[in-house]
């Protein structure tokens, strides 16, 4: 589960934070239609798509008696409505912090060749960085634990 938020923490993090954003109203179709489209381009849809199949792995793991079968179909199901489902949630937090004018200018960034180049090297650096992450988050744990060892706490 943590390798999954690492992920969605690092592909969610793409774009800037617009302060002067003054609208907290639900965000409009055309908004949402642009998030999307600005998700899609970025290669993060790639992204989300790389957790399901991981997210299945686990609960397969922690249910060994539920059919071969169930899991195909419902993870086939799952990635039908994945970035609609996520565009939905994650529109209003988006809408807090870009316009749609952000959007639009992110997604022509991402439709240039090297925002293209980004776009489709995003599954591979997210799914590096999530590995990089582990050991990172490995490194802190032992140098606190040493810590705490010679402050005498363990």
């Amino acid at each position: 589960m943590k390798k999954i938020l690492f992920i969605l923490v690092l592909v969610l993090g793409i774009g800037g934070v617009n302060v002067a954003q003054t609208a907290q109203a639900q965000p409009s179709k055309e908004y949402v239609a642009a998030l999307k489209k600005m998700i899609v381009v970025s290669g993060s849809d790639a992204t989300f798509k790389l957790v399901i199949p991981q997210m299945f792995a686990m609960m397969k793991q922690q249910l060994p008696n539920v059919p071969a079968e169930f899991w195909s179909e419902a993870e086939k199901e799952m990635m039908k409505t994945l970035v609609d489902d996520l565009v939905e949630m994650l529109a209003p937090i988006y809408h807090k912090r870009l316009t749609l004018s952000d959007l639009q200018e992110i997604t022509k960034f991402y439709e240039s060749p090297v925002g293209k180049k980004m776009a489709a090297a995003q599954p591979a650096i997210a799914t590096e960085s999530m590995a990089v992450g582990q050991q990172w988050g490995m490194k802190i744990a032992t140098k606190v634990q040493e810590s705490l060892k010679t402050k005498g706490y363990l």
